[in-house]
């Protein structure tokens, strides 16, 4: 047991490796899961040389650990509270969300309206998620072209749509 003490000499070490891999929250809790693990199936030998840890290898055990943490969550995925609460204040908010909606249908129907090369970058771009330079290197329409088209149309949308969005951010949601 005393080669296990000294692997944990470094505990706040091995925290700030898994957390480099980005869980904070059970950072803790893999490193432990590390000490169990190297406890069963590892040889002194393994993971001391010449009276010092090897931390390649403790790298690598946190490293496959935080991996099957990744695994298993992706199987179960957990429900956090904060999107219970979150979809709880959705469900009291029935008519901000129909206005939402109708609010969008008349977005829709403005593009329906305009021409098919401005209709057809500003829903690339809404749509695709992708930035001004990638539609530019994908459809070799020039940066500038895109940029101003795109001014343009949300121009045309606030333009439009001003009122209607005035009412559903003061919450006068029956007179959109």
């Amino acid at each position: 047991m005393k080669w296990l003490e000294l692997v944990a000499k470094d505990h706040k070490e091995y925290v700030k490796v898994v957390q480099s891999f980005g869980e904070y929250f059970y950072a803790e809790d893999i490193v432990q899961e590390a000490y169990l693990r190297i406890y069963k199936y590892c040889k002194p030998e393994n993971i001391i040389q010449k009276g010092e840890v090897n931390k390649g290898f403790m790298y690598f055990v946190l490293r496959n650990l935080y991996l099957s943490y990744l695994k298993e969550l992706e199987k179960s995925p957990k429900i956090s509270i904060d999107e219970v609460i979150h979809s709880l204040y959705e469900e009291n908010e029935v008519e901000k969300h129909e206005a939402y909606l109708r609010l969008l249908n008349k977005v829709s129907a403005e593009l329906n309206n305009w021409e098919w090369y401005d209709k057809m970058l500003f829903e690339i771009y809404k749509n695709e998620n992708k930035s001004i330079r990638k539609i530019a290197k994908e459809t070799r329409i020039s940066t500038k072209s895109i940029f101003q088209t795109l001014k343009h149309c949300k121009k045309r949308i606030k333009e439009n749509l001003k009122d209607d969005y005035e009412d559903y951010k003061n919450g006068d949601y029956e007179l959109i």
